[in-house]
C-alpha cells in the first residue's frame, strides 16, 4: 500500500476544502450516478521512485472547483481558466500526497496535464484507486508507482 487511506482521505479532503470550499468524503455515495464526462487530470514523478496520480472529476466539480479558485461563475471563466484551475489543484494535491509518501525526502514531480482518456497502466506497477464524492457527485483518484 502507497499510503493508508486515512492519509490519503486527509490529502484529498483538505485540498478541496482549502481551494474548492468544497467538502469531500470518502467512497462513493449511495446516490451517486457515475458521471459520463470530465477530465482526467494526471502528473507524473519521477524521484524518489516513479509513479503517477490520475483524478477523475466529472463537469460539476470540474466547475465547482474553477469558481471557487476564480471568484466567478464558470460561464465567465475561459476555457485556460477552468483547465488552469483544475491543473493547480492536481499540482496541489500531489505535492500533499508526495510528502506524505516519501516524508521529507525530495521528490521530483512532472508539470500537471489535462487528458480526456484514462492515462495508460503499467502492469507492473502498484495501482491503487480510491473513490471519493462530493454530495452525490463521484471522482476518484488512481495512483501507480513502480513495485519495489
Amino acid at each position: 500500500m502507497l499510503l493508508d487511506s486515512v492519509a490519503i482521505l486527509d490529502a484529498v479532503r483538505v485540498t478541496f476544502e482549502e481551494m474548492a470550499f468544497l467538502d469531500v468524503a470518502a467512497g462513493p455515495s449511495t446516490g451517486e450516478t457515475r458521471p459520463q464526462e470530465g477530465a482526467v487530470l494526471c502528473l507524473t514523478y519521477v524521484a524518489p521512485r516513479t509513479g503517477t496520480f490520475s483524478l477523475k472529476l466529472p463537469k460539476e466539480l470540474k466547475f465547482a472547483v474553477a469558481e471557487a479558485i476564480y471568484g466567478d461563475d464558470w460561464h465567465d471563466l475561459t476555457a485556460g481558466q477552468l483547465d488552469d484551475s483544475l491543473l493547480e489543484l492536481m499540482n496541489v494535491l500531489a505535492g500533499r500526497l508526495l510528502s506524505r509518501r516519501f516524508g521529507s525526502a525530495t521528490y521530483t514531480m512532472g508539470l500537471p496535464m489535462i487528458q480526456y482518456n484514462q492515462p495508460l497502466s503499467h502492469p507492473q506497477w502498484n495501482l491503487e484507486q480510491f473513490s471519493f464524492h462530493v454530495d452525490e457527485i463521484g471522482f476518484m483518484l488512481t495512483w501507480t508507482e513502480e513495485a519495489e
